[in-house]
């Protein structure tokens, strides 16, 4: 595995809430080499992509006064994407910690 993935690993075993931009810049890489290197490792079966928030539907947009969703009425439709270890990726970095 390389440097990177491995860093990858140990930064994400830390279970730490970072953005790309605060990882990349923590691995000294770039987002765009980090998001590759992300994709990478998912699919190998180490990270998955998970997404927390409400995620409205096609059809829904703000109301007038922009405090929610006209079509679903959620207070908003934003979310939030961000890595996790899977299991396999967990057992990888606690054999590489001990």
């Amino acid at each position: 595995m390389s440097s990177l993935l491995t860093s990858i690993l140990n930064v994400l075993a830390r279970k730490e809430s970072l953005s790309m931009t605060q990882l990349a810049h923590e691995l000294n890489s770039s987002p765009r080499e980090l998001e590759s290197a992300l994709e990478q490792m998912e699919h190998m079966g180490y990270v998955r992509r998970e997404t927390y928030g409400q995620s409205c539907g096609n059809n829904c947009s703000p109301n007038k006064s922009g405090s929610h969703c006209e079509g679903c009425g959620f207070a908003s439709s934003e979310t939030f994407a961000f890595w996790a270890l899977t299991e396999r990726g967990e057992s990888l970095a606690d054999i590489r910690q001990k």
